[in-house]
């Protein structure tokens, strides 16, 4: 007879509630510069607008995001003790996984949100390149095995997609 897992923890439920979580996050800054991007008329491309300061703060807060991200992320998986149980692993890396995206996610949408006011499909251009950044960390079973360095029965567990964690 089989177990009833509709309730339970699994690594394949892991991944789809990860993967749901991201494709939330990136698809506001879609939205956003979609309806942005279609309200605008008069959009120019300009580097060269010395009077506009964002040419200098929204590259800034992209690049920040990014760094800021990947280093918060580092170090809450670099933290997790080895004694520490594969549910608990996963939790941790979950929430470092959120803060990554929730970072690249607001730089995204105020490079959208500055776009919406000056017109500069500069702006526009670099919330598209950090929606593209924040695709490319898309959760995926191998990338969460390699990064939690997952070995033997916490891999052998792992890959037992199906079976409850608890």
């Amino acid at each position: 007879m089989a177990k009833d897992t509709s309730n339970k923890f699994t690594p394949r439920g892991f991944i789809k509630v990860i993967s749901f979580l991201h494709l939330g996050i990136a698809a506001t800054p879609i939205v956003l510069g979609t309806l942005f991007y279609f309200r605008t008329t008069n959009t120019e491309l300009s580097f060269t607008n010395s009077n506009d300061m964002f040419l200098a703060i929204v590259p800034v807060v992209a690049i920040s995001s990014i760094f800021l991200g990947d280093f918060v992320f580092k170090k809450i998986i670099k933290a997790l003790p080895n004694n520490m149980t594969l549910r608990e692993k996963l939790m941790k890396y979950q929430t470092a996984s959120i803060i990554k995206f929730a970072l690249l996610e607001g730089a995204a949408l105020f490079s959208i949100v500055i776009f919406g006011n000056t017109q500069n499909l500069t702006y526009l251009i670099v919330g598209l390149l950090l929606i593209f950044f924040l695709f490319l960390q898309r959760p995926a079973k191998q990338k969460i095995e390699t990064t939690l360095n997952l070995r033997g029965e916490e891999k052998a567990k792992f890959d037992r997609t199906d079976e409850p964690l608890d």
